[in-house]
């Protein structure tokens, strides 16, 4: 698939995020902490709680002018003054494209947008917040939305972007059930591609143990061994294991 395959655009429409909104609560936030972290992955309490929406406003801001000036493609800022930050568009959402794109064009475009995932970390980025809802797809650039995450300099860098790769694949993972565990297979080789200096191999041999244990466990109630969620997480699983043995 070539960019030029797609016909998706961006508008004039201008996306506007306030200060003024719910914040995660200390139940989400304690979900979340414990979530990354059995996942192997250290991300810090402050990165996780949510006090303020205006300084979560302006460091999203920050990191949006920031990643501007090294040339990424994100939202230009148009308007910023504390309590509103106003956003240009930048097409839709990888997660709108699949839900538009016939199914055997589905991991062609997963595919890159993991390689582009990769050419973002090879170029000393992380996102924070990778799931396909906050990447879009124009035609031409994938570009990538929503920073309110303080991972670095609190975590380092490796573990910030091995990080976004789980998100990635996670947020994946209904797109990649009916194409099964090759599909998974293929777009941790697309990033790793793009991206061989992050040790992702590695990593997901230690996480391999902690993930099986959940699914063994799963198995004991039928209820839960029949989920959609299991069937994901198995297929997942089984991909995962396939990269790490591949060329190991």
């Amino acid at each position: 698939m070539s960019p030029t395959d797609l016909s998706f655009r961006r508008s004039d429409k201008v996306w506007t995020k306030t200060a003024e909104r719910p914040l995660r609560s200390t139940g989400k936030a304690a979900a979340a902490w414990v979530m990354a972290h059995c996942l192997g992955v250290p991300v810090p309490w402050s990165a996780v709680r949510q006090a303020s929406g205006a300084e979560l406003l302006a460091y999203e801001h920050e990191r949006l002018q920031a990643l501007a000036r090294a040339g990424e493609q994100v939202p230009p800022v148009l308007a910023f003054d504390g309590q509103r930050l106003a956003l240009g568009d930048v097409g839709p959402t990888v997660d709108e494209c699949l839900q538009r794109l016939p199914a055997e064009d589905h991991l062609a475009l997963m595919c890159a947008v993991s390689a582009d995932l990769a050419r973002f970390h090879a170029r000393g980025h992380w996102h924070g917040g990778a799931q396909i809802r906050n990447v879009t797809w124009d035609g031409l650039h994938f570009a990538r939305l929503d920073f309110e995450e303080r991972l670095f300099p609190g975590m380092a860098l490796h573990a910030c972007q091995i990080y976004d790769v789980l998100q990635m694949v996670l947020s994946l993972a209904r797109w990649l059930q009916p194409l099964g565990p090759q599909a998974v297979l293929a777009i941790l080789s697309a990033y790793e591609a793009e991206d061989p200096a992050l040790d992702l191999r590695g990593f997901l041999r230690r996480l391999l143990p902690r993930l099986q244990l959940v699914s063994r466990l799963a198995a004991w109630v039928p209820r839960y061994d029949r989920s959609k969620e299991l069937l994901r997480l198995r297929i997942l699983l089984a991909g995962m294991q396939g990269f790490v043995a591949h060329r190991a």
